[in-house]
């Protein structure tokens, strides 16, 4: 019995790879999703160490609403494009609080804060009425 053989990766043009030999997957990101973070990181940790990399526009990061704490992501806008591919290929697989973190480009513009007021609390069959004193 033969196995088969695998065929070789196809080569990269030179349009798909920048002059640090990295591949462009998304060419137009000035976005990256920085993940694996620890619970302790807040966004001026994240504005702090991006900013090195250029002007940092934007910055998401989603917390938990009863702790306040990070839940382990988060968006960041760079002004430009150049920026945000440096800050990618600079910080993934880099640490930061102990961690090592997975950083991504992304093309998907980063989400402003909710300005809308919550919903109002669901009534609970009655039991939120209040109690009449008289017994």
């Amino acid at each position: 019995m033969s196995r088969g053989r695998s065929t070789s990766p196809h080569p990269l043009h030179d349009a798909d790879v920048n002059m640090e030999g990295e591949k462009l997957d998304k060419p137009n990101a000035k976005v990256v999703i920085v993940t694996n973070l620890t619970r302790s990181v807040v966004e001026e940790h994240l504005k702090t160490i991006f900013s090195f990399y250029g002007e940092v526009t934007k910055i998401d990061l989603p917390l938990f609403g009863k702790s306040g704490q990070n839940r382990g992501k988060a968006a960041l806008e760079y002004a430009d494009v150049a920026s945000a591919h440096k800050a990618a290929s600079h910080m993934d697989g880099g640490q930061l609080d102990g961690a090592v973190l997975k950083v991504e480009l992304s093309e998907l513009p980063v989400r402003s804060h909710s300005r809308s007021p919550r919903p109002p609390p669901r009534a609970r069959n009655g039991r939120d009425k209040p109690r009449s004193s008289v017994r």
